[in-house]
């Protein structure tokens, strides 16, 4: 018998996507070192399942191992093609639609699951433990899944845009406030990947994933791992909840023009102007959603979110 928790052998297949997709996002360029701990704290996992997912990674050629240093990009990330779905995830798909419209209940069961998408029992435990990561779903004593509701009514992405629009402006006006000059560099540069054509092609997920880095990365410079971590869990939930926003392409380029704005008012060292433009940012973009329909029109005066 296995020493190790099942769940550690189910969460490397998604994470390892995860991780593909940030290395697309961030254009990450041939010979970048993906280290460890930097990705468990972006991905809030233990160390062991990033080494399993870079191990899974590094079987595709897509990165490689160097025994005693690490794990290194291999290819460029422009010229690397963008891996199918996995069953996995298009179920993960369809089910963020079932849940947005409320038309799962508040208790789901294995063999639900296995017969509503088609899935393996290997594959429904990965389904739903990417759900209980996230916080949408929580294992039963008996059998199946509990579901948070709360997470999934219809106005969750309001509250979660309210959140953000009071905690990230907060963290750019701390007095304690600094982001590296390096780390602003490449944000920047990912910024000017993505304006450059790389918004028209990569997926709306690994967009997804690029805005949610930015904001993240930004974060980080409050250098208060509480305001981080909440963020990072708003974040995970958002991309359940904002999955029919996704395909929207033209409003990246506003965003990327944004978040360069951003930037440039951090590196000057106006964090007041910055957290002036990030409520700017955040509220433009709320009109986004709300024109969707994500968002309810009485919820406009006081929710915000992001790309």
């Amino acid at each position: 018998m296995s020493t190790s928790p099942p769940s550690r052998n189910r969460i490397s297949p998604r994470l390892a996507a995860d991780i593909a997709a940030l290395i697309e996002s961030e254009s990450l360029p041939k010979g970048a070192h993906l280290r460890t701990a930097d990705l468990a704290r972006r991905f809030a996992v233990s160390r062991w399942p990033v080494e399993q997912a870079l191990r899974e990674l590094a079987k595709t050629g897509r990165i490689r191992h160097a025994p005693n240093r690490g794990f290194f990009v291999c290819q460029d990330a422009a010229a690397t093609p963008e891996p199918p779905l996995d069953p996995v995830h298009i179920a993960y798909l369809k089910l963020a639609r079932l849940l947005v419209a409320q038309t799962i209940g508040q208790q789901i069961t294995e063999q639900e699951i296995r017969d509503r998408f088609a899935l393996t029992k290997r594959q429904t435990a990965d389904l739903m433990g990417r759900l209980i990561r996230e916080g949408i779903a929580e294992k039963r004593a008996g059998y199946g899944w509990n579901i948070n509701t709360d997470l999934t009514a219809p106005d969750a992405l309001a509250h979660t845009t309210q959140m953000r629009l009071i905690l990230e402006p907060a963290a750019l006006r701390l007095p304690s406030y600094h982001l590296p000059a390096e780390v602003i560099a490449r944000l920047r540069r990912v910024e000017y990947d993505l304006l450059d054509g790389t918004i028209d092609r990569v997926p709306p997920d690994t967009l997804y994933l690029h805005g949610a880095e930015f904001h993240e990365m930004v974060m980080t410079g409050a250098r208060n791992p509480f305001m981080l971590q909440a963020l990072v869990r708003v974040n995970r939930v958002r991309r359940l909840l904002s999955y029919s926003a996704m395909d929207d392409r033209n409003r990246y380029y506003r965003q990327a023009r944004e978040h360069l704005q951003i930037l440039d008012l951090i590196e000057a060292g106006d964090h007041e102007a910055a957290a002036h433009q990030m409520e700017t940012h955040l509220r433009k973009v709320r009109h986004s959603l709300s024109a969707l329909g994500l968002i309810p029109a009485q919820d406009m005066t006081s929710a915000g979110t992001s790309c």
